[in-house]
């Protein structure tokens, strides 16, 4: 077993070598995201002191493909930028929270503490920090989004056969078993999270736009593939019977509005969009609280409910330890006396167990102000910088849709981060740091070349300047 083993770890390896020398980290990277979706620990993973899946697998081929690039040219190290330094400070004040964490201080049957931090903070920061220092041509962008656009596609169909019980079509065949994980009878793809298949979706939907439709508006085919598979992307978010997705969605096509279209148009269109949003938000409010999705209305509307235990507990904790936190991924581990406030006339037990469902309050239970404000500070920076790359008068139109497209996902995450804990899992935070990333790396690519037209270019005309010389 032992010798087999080492063979196939020996073809393995000569695979990655050959692979790292026609691959890129980009179309890598939007692989990567396929794999830790549609191929995770309960599709296939053998245990060698650790559980060893295809996302990891593929997570070492892209750390060799880096270094390949590094040592060939294709990437370079790049200085840092704001958004840069203040993610750093952010990460080292989560990795420090999560050290000096008490060892056994975790909640049975939950993620570990480690698992939480590398595969929701830092494999994305990984990926984020090798995307950023490629060198960005508009083919690798061309070739990661087919990536995206068939993984919507796949995610599309698959969501139509869950909600119509065709499990004899839906594959992988884990998602039709009903003991794993949780949201079955939503819409969950192979994540086993309808969240989770809502943020892939609208990403997908928002890469068509940005990128195909933006680009290439004038071609019959680029119509005829977003004829097909923008409603195709509409009906799976739809059955993920999720509202921060739905409200995420609408929250996309606003902003796709308003930075495509331009003029008077523009502002119809977003204002119409907004007006019947929010006229449909009056009309069905109470049934968008309530509705049956895997459980019945009440429950449904149980959850919603629940909303207000979580800040409220969530205010008691951070009003006692409010500048350090008590430590990373310890909410559920400190919050068990306040369950038991009587004060208060919300149904605090009904959290119990629960996981938290409001990632900006969990960051400052978790990391108190100091993480709090370092998170604040880098999500400025980030945004300022796709703001800065979207409005460069000089930059690419290739350029504008990386900054467009980060954009769309910026608004999604902070929608997830207000409704759910977005960090369990590494594709939430993938998809956004895939966006910064190639969204810091065409920002970096456009302050080179323009202070290097500034250098060549001198101020004053040579003529002139003989003139002044004399």
């Amino acid at each position: 077993m032992e010798f087999a083993v080492l063979l196939v770890g020996l073809a393995a390896a000569v695979w990655a070598l050959l692979l790292v020398q026609y691959h890129d980290v980009v179309t890598g990277s939007a692989l990567f995201l396929v794999a830790t979706s549609v191929f995770p620990v309960e599709y296939v993973s053998i245990e060698v002191g650790f559980s060893l899946t295809a996302d990891r697998v593929w997570l070492a081929v892209l750390i060799l493909q880096f270094l390949y690039d590094l040592g060939t040219g294709r990437s370079t190290w790049r200085a840092l930028t704001a958004a840069d330094f203040f993610l750093l400070l952010f990460l080292s004040w989560l990795v420090l929270r999560t050290v000096f964490t008490p060892i056994g201080e975790e909640i049975k049957g939950q993620p570990s503490t480690s698992m939480h931090l590398i595969n929701g903070y830092l494999v994305p920061a990984f990926l984020y920090s090798i995307l950023r220092n490629t060198s960005q041509q508009p083919r690798l962008v061309w070739s990661s989004l087919v990536v995206l656009l068939l993984f919507g596609a796949y995610l599309s169909v698959t969501a139509i056969f869950e909600i119509t019980k065709q499990w004899s079509f839906v594959q992988p065949s884990f998602i039709g078993d009903p003991k794993l994980a949780i949201h079955f009878g939503r819409a969950r793809g192979p994540m086993l999270n309808s969240v989770r298949l809502g943020m892939c979706l609208c990403a997908c939907l928002a890469a068509l736009w940005t990128f195909l439709v933006w680009q290439r508006p004038k071609k019959l085919s680029t119509w005829i593939v977003a004829g097909i598979l923008t409603p195709l992307f509409a009906i799976a978010i739809a059955l993920t019977y999720t509202r921060s997705i739905w409200i995420a969605s609408l929250a996309i096509l606003v902003t796709l509005l308003l930075t495509m279209l331009k003029g008077k148009i523009r502002v119809t269109a977003a204002g119409g969009l907004v007006f019947g949003a929010v006229l449909a938000g009056l009309i069905a409010g109470p049934n968008l609280v309530a509705f049956k999705r895997e459980y019945s209305a009440a429950e449904t509307l149980e959850s919603t409910r629940m909303r207000g235990a979580f800040a409220y507990v969530s205010w008691k904790m951070i009003a006692d330890r409010p500048l350090i936190g008590y430590g990373f991924n310890q909410f559920q581990v400190y919050n068990r006396p306040y369950l038991d406030d009587r004060t208060t006339n919300i149904r605090l037990e009904s959290i119990r167990g629960y996981v938290h469902h409001n990632s900006y309050l969990s960051l400052l239970v978790d990391l108190g102000l100091v993480g709090g404000i370092l998170y604040a500070l880098a999500s400025f920076a980030m945004l300022q910088s796709v703001w800065k790359l979207l409005r460069d008068q000089a930059g690419t139109p290739m350029a504008k849709s990386v900054a467009v497209f980060a954009l769309c996902l910026i608004v999604s995450h902070a929608i997830q981060m207000a409704f759910h804990e977005v960090s369990f899992s590494s594709i939430e935070y993938t998809l956004l740091m895939f966006a910064l990333g190639l969204c810091q790396a065409y920002r970096s690519e456009s302050m080179q070349t323009a202070k290097t037209m500034s250098q060549s270019t001198p101020l004053i005309p040579s003529e002139t300047r003989s003139v002044w010389s004399t």
